[in-house]
């Protein structure tokens, strides 16, 4: 099943803008696109909000192309008909090449939503990229993604990275290169954001990581069909649920060597956004991102949800069966029922022997800073990767007698609550990754316990 083009939404606005997508055509679409006519093109995604650069970066896309007439643009822009003109006033290269959709920004329901309907545009062209509205681009950069990814030793590898900045007017920093992707761990409204770590030489190899970033993304358009943008997410979300639906569904994502792409962080250095957009536009995006991240919470096993409006067309948009939550949650080092981090993510572990290939500081490990949220012990992570070669059964019993001890400890006059038995029957039921987390956690704490007394008693 092709998702992306066979979805059905049950909101009646996102169908509707949807199929408004579906609907899209560029001047020099071919009327019916044959099967072979795709083939080493490359779809670009970028969505704009009232963003003065994204001219820029579009006319900079098709001028570096070492083959421009391959590269078709799917584009949603969202500005104000009246005070953004300006937006428009740089003409696009190749416009025969543009799928745009319109969107007065009043009407936006965040760069998911957006990030999907670009998406929706896509035509059958082989490759995929997305990429921000405030970008540069080296030159020769498409055809320098289609040679990395077909290095990549993988059946379905994405190629992600920090991008290195630039600076308006579209300075670049010609000696930085893409950064690998890391963590300072979960925030204290759960969300978990990254960032990049650049370094000033080429990276050689080839690097996987478990981690995207939403401006560099570069893969085969099966990608979008098969793993589609989930449009009820939203900004703080965006990333690591999107890295953790492409892993769940088999997709590998490694860091991108080359320099193909620049990124413009700094706010103040150009005006991206117009201002202040009132109120109501505040309280309607508020509302998105708590439904978002209720969204997340659910998908993580951190806190299940009943809403139908958390839960609307998740089965589009949910984790995959490939891979499951509790196999990334052991490659990247991190717990989200608990929401907690371990060394092993914050110092991006996961890419092999990082330590011999990049430097960089952790200021939550290295200078004292304090985590907003705990920090999952090594010996808890390790606790749980041999946790999972247990069965059910094992894990249930040794679970049961477990917490018997701990409570026959807390209060040897008093029997617990259940007996061992009750509880195995209890446990029997339970999922076993979820044991997993539950005893691997519940035997740290024991051991906590014990090295405290320990340290009382000399």
């Amino acid at each position: 099943m092709a998702l992306l083009r066979d979805a059905r939404l049950s909101d009646p606005a996102f169908q509707r803008d949807y199929e408004r997508a579906l609907a899209v055509r560029a001047p020099e679409d071919p009327a019916q696109a044959g099967p072979d006519w795709g083939k080493d093109r490359i779809f670009v995604s970028i969505v704009s909000f009232r963003d003065p650069e994204c001219q820029l970066t579009i006319k900079d896309m098709f001028e570096k192309a070492d083959r421009p007439e391959r590269i078709h643009l799917g584009l949603v822009s969202q500005f104000d008909p009246k005070f953004d003109r300006d937006l428009f006033d740089v003409a696009p290269p190749r416009p025969g090449q543009i799928r745009e959709l319109l969107y007065d920004w009043r009407e936006t329901k965040g760069v998911c939503w957006a990030r999907f309907l670009a998406q929706a545009m896509w035509r059958g062209e082989e490759f995929f990229l997305q990429t921000d509205s405030h970008m540069r681009f080296a030159q020769g950069w498409d055809t320098t993604l289609i040679g990395e990814l077909a290095e990549c030793d993988s059946d379905k590898p994405v190629l992600a990275s920090c991008a290195p900045p630039y600076l308006t007017p579209g300075d670049l920093i010609p000696d930085v290169y893409p950064g690998l992707i890391r963590t300072d761990g979960f925030l204290e409204d759960g969300a978990l954001r990254f960032t990049g770590v650049w370094q000033g030489k080429r990276i050689e190899g080839r690097h996987r990581m478990p981690f995207i970033m939403a401006g560099a993304l570069f893969s085969r358009s099966s990608m979008i069909e098969e793993v589609p943008y989930d449009p009820y997410q939203h900004f703080e979300t965006e990333e690591v649920t999107y890295a953790m639906r492409l892993y769940t569904h088999g997709w590998d994502v490694f860091l991108a060597r080359e320099q193909t792409v620049w990124h413009q962080f700094q706010r103040n250095n150009t005006v991206k956004r117009r201002g202040a957009e009132g109120a109501a536009f505040e309280l309607a995006r508020q509302q998105r991102s708590v439904r978002a991240y209720r969204r997340f919470n659910h998908i993580s096993d951190h806190a299940l949800s009943e809403d139908p409006e958390v839960l609307r067309d998740l089965p589009l948009f949910d984790l995959g069966e490939a891979r499951s939550l509790a196999q990334y949650e052991d490659y990247c080092g991190l717990d989200f029922r608990r929401k907690r981090s371990s060394e092993h993510a914050l110092r991006a572990r996961y890419i092999e022997n990082v330590e011999e290939i990049v430097t960089f500081i952790v200021p939550t490990l290295d200078s004292g800073t304090p985590l907003p949220r705990p920090l999952m012990s090594e010996n808890e992570r390790q606790l749980r990767l041999v946790l999972r070669s247990w069965t059910l059964p094992a894990l249930a019993d040794e679970f049961a007698g477990l917490l018997v001890a701990v409570k026959t400890m807390q209060d040897p006059s008093t029997p617990p609550p259940k007996s061992h038995d009750e509880l195995l029957s209890d446990f029997l039921n339970w999922g076993k990754d979820i044991l997993v987390s539950e005893l691997a956690h519940l035997v740290w704490m024991v051991n906590q316990h014990n090295e405290s007394l320990a340290r009382a008693a000399a």
